[in-house]
């Protein structure tokens, strides 16, 4: 079932599918929200607060306007800020993997650990380089995986500075990884 058929249900009464929503998008805003506060508590209680603000506004969700997983990244992105700005945090270094290296051979934990470490170098990098704006594209792009045209519509910008802002942002981030370390 889609998700506008699933929103139509839950709005003429059926309450119960609501979960079948939470459990489609719980790990992809878990993941989102979790890269932009860097601490699991704190983005369980969002995401509670964020699925609850999702639920209680669902009758203003206009397909005509966005898809739905565009527009809940929008409410999600609201929140969270809201929530940093209220509690005047700042972002930290965040953290786009976990560690699942439990079932993993020795060759297969030192090459996730040579990837973590180069990927580690790269997210220094875009923190360096890299505009809040910009580094806010770079996340939902690379480490959410919404498209252009999801991101121009989750934050309100135009596609093609959206595609110039990623061009620009690699080119940055390649001068910058080149210059003070080797990936």
């Amino acid at each position: 079932m889609i998700d506008e058929e699933i929103i139509k249900k839950i709005l003429g009464g059926n309450k119960n599918l609501y979960s079948k929503i939470m459990d489609k998008y719980h790990n992809e805003l878990f993941k989102y929200v979790y890269n932009i506060v860097n601490d699991y508590t704190v983005t369980e209680d969002l995401l509670q607060e964020i699925f609850f603000r999702i639920y209680t506004n669902l009758n203003k969700y206009n397909s005509k306007k966005a898809s739905f997983r565009t527009w809940i990244y929008r409410v999600a992105q609201n929140y969270v800020f809201n929530y940093l700005n209220k509690a005047s945090t700042r972002l930290k270094k965040n953290t786009y993997e976990y560690d699942d290296s439990i079932n993993k051979s020795k060759d297969d934990v030192e090459e996730e650990a040579i990837k973590s470490s180069k990927i580690d170098q790269i997210i220094k990098a875009m923190e360096k380089v890299l505009k809040p704006k910009q580094l806010k594209i770079m996340q939902l792009h690379y480490f959410s995986n919404l498209s252009v045209k999801e991101i121009s519509e989750v934050l309100g910008i135009p596609d093609k500075t959206i595609y110039k802002s990623i061009k620009t942002s690699v080119e940055k981030i390649k001068k910058e990884v080149e210059e003070y370390g080797e990936i």
